[in-house]
């Protein structure tokens, strides 16, 4: 995967960006290949792409971001806990 740019049908060019979704043991277990118009769009989709062990997003070889693991929603814990 290259840092170089794409034109779509549009005309606008798309940048090429990887998301690693992480294990348990912060190893990659996937990758998803994006094209997107910009960092910051790539930034909002990995951030509501979300892992259960985090996920870190490429653009070439230079890394943009880490993402933490997802955090349950308050309560959502809980609610569990009761079902139990």
């Amino acid at each position: 995967m290259g840092a170089s740019s794409a034109p779509t049908a549009s005309g606008f060019p798309t940048l090429q960006y990887r998301l690693i979704i992480l294990n348990s043991s912060g190893h990659a277990a996937s990758v998803e290949d994006w094209s997107c118009a910009s960092d910051g769009e790539a930034m909002e989709l990995a951030a509501r792409r979300g892992s259960a062990f985090g996920c870190e997003l490429w653009r070439g070889d230079h890394r943009l971001s880490i993402f933490a693991a997802a955090m349950p929603s308050p309560g959502e814990g809980e609610a569990a806990d009761r079902r139990a």
